[in-house]
């Protein structure tokens, strides 16, 4: 069993044959799929989409290159659309520096309160960092207690890094197709991390894997990026694909698996 923790099925590229993407998962073993968020409209758009389609969960919540489009009482907004049944996170949040870097400050207070939303609701965060996680991680430690918990998505960070990530209770990475590129040059990093700290993540319809490199990702295809983790661990496939399904199920279905 296996459970793409991130995938934007929002897209219209996705959209269209929204049907025939979720059945090609389901063939491959996939039994959840999490989508999160950008913007309102996109939280509305996944919890319409987790209503109609039994395997899709939501992650609500304002990304960092959207707040600048954002206000702050959009975050009571977020905290209200949280009451649905299928939303598991608040998400995708964070710091962006690559594409945004005139409006540091905002994402620091945006990322800030949803920490905070997320410690209210019991609920995991999602989190993005683009050339920024050293600032996330110390917001983190700033905020951290032991009602905040979540994923570091598309990891991306050095060794240091990833010693903090560590030393946080019930945090986790994830890695996307990227890892199956010849140029990946974080192999000895994903090799050293501890499998109960690693989830599974597509993030489609980006970072598509080898063999499908240049076409459109999508959720069937998170099987390579797990074969590949697995050489690069030097593991069992079978036994990674369980370890897994587990600390999801744990992070985002309160689930003792």
């Amino acid at each position: 069993m296996i459970i793409d923790t991130h995938a934007h099925l929002f897209f219209d590229d996705i959209k269209k044959d929204i049907t025939e993407v979720v059945e090609r998962a389901i063939e491959q073993g996939i039994v959840k799929i999490i989508v999160p968020a950008l913007d309102l409209k996109t939280s509305e758009e996944i919890l319409k989409l987790s209503e109609e389609h039994d395997i899709i969960y939501a992650a609500i919540g304002l990304h960092p290159s959207d707040v600048k489009d954002a206000d702050l009482k959009d975050i009571k907004t977020i905290e209200e659309l949280s009451a649905h049944e299928k939303v598991v996170a608040i998400g995708e949040i964070g710091l962006d520096y690559y594409w945004n870097k005139d409006n540091m400050t905002e994402q620091k207070s945006f990322f800030r309160e949803q920490l905070e939303l997320a410690k209210d609701k019991t609920l995991p965060v999602i989190i993005h960092t683009r050339n920024s996680i050293k600032d996330a991680l110390q917001i983190i430690s700033d905020a951290y207690d032991n009602r905040l918990k979540g994923q570091f998505h598309c990891f991306s960070g050095d060794e240091n890094d990833m010693k903090e990530v560590i030393k946080l209770n019930d945090f986790y990475v994830s890695f996307c197709g990227n890892i199956t590129f010849k140029n990946f040059k974080h192999k000895e990093l994903i090799k050293n991390i501890p499998v109960e700290k690693l989830l599974s993540e597509t993030d489609s319809p980006f970072l598509t894997p080898e063999p499908f490199r240049g076409k459109r990702n999508e959720p069937s295809r998170i099987v390579y990026t797990i074969k590949k983790m697995a050489e690069i661990k030097n593991m069992n496939y079978d036994e990674l694909l369980k370890t897994l399904y587990e600390n999801a199920e744990r992070l985002f279905f309160n689930s003792n698996t």
